[in-house]
């Protein structure tokens, strides 16, 4: 199973996915492209990633999809459908049209990158607001939270419509649910994938 866990910045991910692996020791780890490339993401005033930041962040994500092509089994801290929620965010703080070009020139090569996952578990934001940190900027998170709802489970984007798309599940909204059900889908997902002895 190769599973990816998508969702805003600071609505637990990183936290559900290290309970994940503590319970799943055969899946190896991909962490998110932002962990190891902050240095390098230029932000904007906003605090979101510039269109050049996004690409970069979205080009390390492709490459590690493809690098762990041959394993069985990993587990994907974000999707590279995550960043196409990020640039419909950002409109209002890049300048004009760099969103849509940005969607434009790269949803084809999100569509073909999804290929390579069975499973997108999507983390919405929680009924009572995130974790708020110092200095962020929460109606930015609620838009990509909007946003990537929209590409994920609406699919306006049309990322899904053919060839072997993978599952789409968005979690429960509490967090003491979450792990249970990523765990379920995980195992369900994994029996229909083995072959018949």
């Amino acid at each position: 199973m190769r599973v990816a866990v998508s969702g805003s910045h600071s609505v637990g991910k990183s936290t559900l996915v290290a309970a994940f692996l503590s319970h799943h020791p055969e899946y190896a780890h991909e962490p998110e492209a932002f962990e190891v490339l902050a240095d390098d993401v230029e932000l904007a005033e906003s605090g979101a990633p510039t269109p050049d930041g996004l690409r970069l962040l979205l080009n390390y994500t492709l490459a590690a999809l493809d690098s762990r092509a041959a394993q069985a089994r990993v587990m994907f801290e974000r999707s590279p459908v995550d960043y196409l929620a990020y640039a419909a965010a950002s409109a209002r703080s890049w300048q004009a049209d760099e969103s849509q070009e940005f969607l434009r020139s790269q949803r084809p090569i999100v569509r073909e990158a999804m290929r390579h996952l069975d499973l997108v578990a999507y983390v919405p934001l929680p009924a009572h607001g995130a974790i708020r940190r110092r200095g962020e900027n929460t109606s930015f998170r609620r838009r990509v939270d909007a946003c990537l709802r929209r590409a994920l489970l609406d699919d306006r984007y049309e990322l899904f419509a053919d060839g072997r798309p993978p599952r789409v599940v968005a979690l429960p909204p509490a967090p003491e649910k979450q792990l249970g059900e990523l765990s379920r889908l995980v195992r369900t997902l994994d029996t229909r994938s083995r072959p018949a002895e």
